[in-house]
């Protein structure tokens, strides 16, 4: 009987020694091919608004522009849909030299959800007025071109990739 209990013992010790992961492959297996992804999706939404900029890589169209009170600079805001047939519009605005053809010069100072009534209008000329309203919301903000931005997600005022873009930057409070 001791004999029988000494045979018993000795495979308990090997069975032990080989490690989790080599006993349980398939588990191990299964368990990397759902986690793996799980956790890379789940890092994406929760790191996307620290590397967040605000381009949107010359989508959208041009709703209208307006030209500062000393002609110096152009506004324009442009509407770009997004998430098929329940999405919606976003509402851009850049600001730009009107003498300078230079694209990389281009200046996004505002993003938000369209609401329905837009309209830009200069109130000086580093100062714009952005209008985005509707019954239910207001994202109306008056900006100084050279030092604010605003976005409506709140990602610009997170981002490391856009802290030295600005000065001041404004986003909805939730």
């Amino acid at each position: 009987m001791e004999r029988h209990h000494q045979a018993n013992s000795s495979s308990s010790t090997t069975k032990s020694g080989k490690l989790w992961i080599r006993r349980h492959p398939i588990l191990t297996t299964f368990t990397l091919l759902v986690f793996t992804p799980l956790f890379m999706l789940v890092a994406y939404f929760n790191l996307r608004p620290y590397f967040s900029t605000f381009d949107r890589s010359e989508q959208g169209e041009l709703s209208y522009s307006i030209p500062s009170r000393n002609g110096e600079y152009t506004a324009e805001i442009y509407g770009v849909p997004y998430g098929g047939a329940a999405g919606g519009v976003t509402i851009w605005v850049d600001v730009r030299k009107t003498n300078d053809s230079d694209d990389s010069r281009v200046k996004t100072i505002y993003r938000a959800a369209h609401h329905g009534n837009n309209h830009l209008e200069w109130e000086s000329e580093n100062t714009l007025r952005i209008e985005n309203w509707s019954e239910y919301s207001d994202e109306t903000m008056t900006l100084n071109i050279d030092d604010e931005i605003y976005d409506g997600r709140g990602w610009a005022c997170k981002s490391l990739r856009m802290k030295d873009q600005y000065v001041r930057c404004l986003s909805p409070e939730k």
